[in-house]
């Protein structure tokens, strides 16, 4: 059976939780504490797509002017009251909160009757 593999015209913006997210999180839930090292592994970050760019510089560029909303989804996550979310919300805190790639190939590994079967 032939793959059907196909590129499609999106980038991928992929966001992974670092200590100090964990940290405040564990601040604000203590009684139900979150093992960092157990986020390690598979399904424990988030993967967005995103608008394609002509090249990657334009893509981080877009990021830092984006990032609020997925900082704030990734905040939502873990705690649903946004009076407890930290007061300052900017660049500075995404990047210390959260890891991120931008990777500008995506590849699509079903053929459209995958989205069409339910």
């Amino acid at each position: 059976m032939k793959a059907n593999f196909a590129s499609i015209n999106r980038f991928a913006l992929i966001i992974r939780a670092k200590k100090p997210l964990i940290a405040w999180v564990n601040e604000v839930f203590p009684d139900d504490p979150v093992d960092f090292d157990a986020l390690q592994g598979h399904d424990h970050l988030e993967v967005f797509l995103i608008p394609e760019f002509p090249d990657l510089e334009e893509a981080q560029e877009w990021l830092e002017t984006n990032y609020l909303s997925f900082l704030e989804y990734i905040l939502e996550t873990w705690c649903a009251d946004s009076d407890i979310w930290p007061e300052i919300r900017n660049w500075t805190l995404f990047e210390k909160l959260l890891d991120y790639s931008i990777e500008s190939l995506v590849i699509d590994t079903v053929d459209d009757e995958y989205d069409e079967e339910e």
